[in-house]
């Protein structure tokens, strides 16, 4: 008898396992409304992609969910229906979910500051039963509510960094990285970048060779790292120092001239040091790397919308020597002069 038991104690374990492992991998995707469909969309078609590479036992199952499962209104007033919610009876509360992905959420200045506690609730839930997530875009300042990501790296649109870095003073902001990944937290940069972190997300769980067959079907560029070759400069001018303010209005029409630190301290009526130190408190960054940021943004503009040889777009902007302006083109912006105007130009 205790033999028939015992017995019966190793099927029904048998039972479990094989039940365990025939259940299929799930992904929620979090849609909160205005997000741009695609940030959503994309990710769901490209996992979608995935699945259909490999046998049906080993799918992720994807379900689209809104807060309260109604639908959801999106940017460019499209209404994308949903198959469930966060607080309904179709919802993923007992769904165990394998990856969730928060959509992009838009531009996080028109949105209240504060985000819906319950889903920032079950963000946190589910992360403590190891279920991984993934921000696309803005969705990070989502995740970054959540308190998940406090001490940890992130990333998200390039036009939004200041904002994000403002509101989350405690989260490493890698505000040039394309993808951010720790302890189960995945964050990617701008719109298109939801690409990058699908194709990312299939390597992790379905391998290798099923992600290179996606990144080849959707003539995926898998090459890049950084989002600086696409970002623009923006110099900070809300602050309330109108000495800066007037500094900036000249550098806009003066960068390319060979003016010294000091000659600029000097217009300001400020010693080099008060100077340096009153401007950085202005504008985040220093007068040089200002000066500099300023000149590498109209060498782009040259780059791309002309034929003008190198070394001529370098003298244009203030650099004589070539090879230093080729240096500093690339630190900011990932790529080589060559490189850029080969990606962007106009004039192909």
């Amino acid at each position: 008898m205790s033999v028939a038991y015992a017995n019966i104690g190793v099927y029904i374990g048998l039972f479990t396992v094989l039940v365990y492992e025939d259940q299929p991998m799930k992904c929620i995707l979090l849609l909160l409304e205005n997000s741009p469909v695609t940030s959503v969309s994309g990710p769901m078609e490209i996992f979608s992609l995935a699945n259909s590479f490999v046998p049906r036992e080993q799918r992720m199952k994807l379900q689209l969910v809104s807060t309260s499962g109604a639908a959801v209104p999106c940017l460019g007033g499209l209404t994308l229906s949903v198959h469930g919610g966060l607080t309904t009876s179709s919802g993923p509360d007992h769904a165990n979910p394998d990856l969730i992905i928060i959509g992009a959420i838009g531009p996080p200045d028109a949105r209240p500051v504060d985000f819906d506690p319950k889903v920032l609730a079950w963000l946190k839930h589910q992360h403590e039963q190891g279920t991984k997530i993934a921000s696309i875009c803005t969705g990070a300042f989502v995740l970054a509510a959540s308190g998940l990501l406090e001490g940890l790296p992130a990333t998200t649109h390039w036009q939004c960094v200041e904002l994000f870095q403002q509101r989350f003073p405690k989260v490493r902001l890698c505000r040039d990285a394309m993808i951010t990944q720790q302890d189960g937290l995945y964050c990617s940069a701008g719109a298109s970048a939801y690409q990058d972190m699908s194709i990312h997300l299939v390597q992790e769980f379905f391998g290798e060779a099923v992600a290179q067959q996606c990144a080849k079907a959707l003539l995926f560029d898998a090459d890049r790292y950084s989002q600086a070759q696409y970002a623009s400069y923006q110099p900070c001018r809300k602050h309330v120092d109108d000495v800066i303010h007037g500094l900036q209005d000249w550098l806009d029409q003066h960068f390319s001239l060979n003016v010294s630190m000091v000659e600029l301290a000097k217009k300001v009526h400020l010693s080099e040091r008060q100077f340096k130190r009153r401007f950085k408190q202005a504008t985040q960054e220093s007068p040089l790397a200002y000066v500099q940021a300023l000149r590498i943004e109209s060498a782009k503009r040259h780059l791309v919308s002309s034929n003008k040889a190198i070394a001529d777009i370098s003298r244009r902007v203030g650099y004589e020597d070539v090879r230093f302006f080729r240096q500093l083109f690339k630190r900011l912006t990932s790529l080589a002069p060559t490189d850029y105007r080969q990606k962007f130009s106009l004039h192909r």
